[in-house]
């Protein structure tokens, strides 16, 4: 009898042939300590100390030992939003958020209608669930395509994903002009994903819309102004109806302690959310002004970034400012994107850290 290794074996299991398609590129880079972090659109430089100091002051052996309790923080979640908690689910970021959704309500072989360029978890959760993602292209001037998004809906589209102010692009749409996609959706019994990741930064909102319409979910995240991405908070907002689908999906205990007790006291203190938000603003501004005295073309956007055309330098500029430790983005796929870097914007004081080290490389690859 001949016994064979089991590790060797042809029968060990497969993971779903589908699974075989899908690439995943790896975020777990070189450690980005110590680097001015212009790369990843978060919160630069982050939470103020003084708040993170007496934030964890109530942190001991006993809150550390408990299972978290997050019903407190979806109850500020609704206040903070002016609904009820029952329209409010937290999420262990927004990316978790996409996968609830995912798991409530798309089946194999679902269409689901996309923007090209868009978030790029919408994309890989489409392969991961065996869905057809039906993409549609931004325009050029990276403005919205609304003829052809509103078209595509007829298209047998099961679910549809506006990410406004948009990632990559900034591009950002009116709340009348979201709602219009949510009236659209409704007729062809579509449900609509809208992902407000940057509404600090911009402020239109149809989260209120979530009490008029049940085809509609709206997604926020702590990880962007809020300077909270390591503790990986966000929520979904949708109808009552919506938000049970979703909780049946959802792990039990997958938002972490620390997170919720960050998101209750950043709540409590809205002073602090204002101030993150003139911070930001200033930043932007500065650089906008630089840019845009120096001659060089750029996009503001919506977002907490700004698109800085560099030509065929982009490789050049990011290899160049990585080495004086500042990171920013670049090598984007997208035909409209290849020009350009992406920088997340800071306050004004590390935005002029940027310029000074930024102007010196551009003008030596692309002056």
């Amino acid at each position: 009898m001949i016994c064979e290794d089991p590790r060797r074996s042809p029968l060990s299991p497969l993971a779903k042939e589908h699974l075989a398609r899908l690439h995943r590129t790896n975020p777990h880079k070189d450690a980005r300590h110590g680097f001015l972090r212009l790369d990843m659109n978060e919160g630069v430089p982050g939470l103020p100390t003084d708040f993170i100091k007496k934030t964890l002051v109530a942190v001991d052996q006993e809150y550390l030992a408990t299972y978290p309790s997050h019903q407190n923080l979806q109850n500020k979640i609704a206040a903070h939003n002016q609904l009820s908690p029952e329209n409010i689910i937290v999420a262990n970021g927004s990316d978790a958020a996409i996968k609830y959704i995912f798991d409530a309500y798309v089946s194999a072989g679902d269409r689901i209608l996309l923007t090209n360029p868009t978030f790029a978890m919408y994309p890989v959760y489409c392969r991961m669930f065996a869905a057809e993602p039906i993409s549609v292209a931004y325009r050029a001037d990276l403005s919205f395509p609304w003829e052809e998004f509103i078209d595509h809906m007829g298209l047998d589209v099961h679910l549809a994903v506006v990410v406004n102010p948009n990632n990559p692009t900034g591009h950002a749409l009116t709340a009348s002009q979201v709602l219009g996609l949510v009236g659209q959706a409704a007729q062809h019994r579509i449900l609509l994903v809208v992902d407000e990741a940057y509404f600090y930064y911009y402020h239109e909102t149809v989260i209120q819309a979530v009490k008029e319409f049940r085809n509609l979910i709206v997604l926020r995240t702590f990880s962007k102004l809020c300077g909270m991405a390591a503790l990986r908070l966000g929520y979904a907002a949708a109808s009552a109806p919506v938000i049970e689908n979703l909780r049946k999906v959802r792990p039990t205990f997958d938002i972490n302690g620390l997170a919720v007790l960050f998101g209750e006291r950043l709540l409590d203190h809205p002073e602090v959310i204002q101030a993150l938000i003139r911070e930001a603003m200033m930043g932007k501004e500065f650089l906008v002004e630089k840019l845009a005295a120096a001659g060089i073309p750029f996009c503001a956007g919506s977002a907490n970034f700004v698109l800085i055309h560099c030509g065929g330098k982009v490789d050049a500029v990011v290899k160049g400012l990585a080495q004086e430790n500042i990171l920013v983005s670049g090598g984007f796929q997208n035909d409209n994107l290849k020009p350009y870097v992406r920088v997340t914007v800071a306050k004004k004081e590390l935005m002029e850290e940027f310029w000074e080290t930024f102007i010196k490389i551009w003008k030596k690859y692309c002056g």
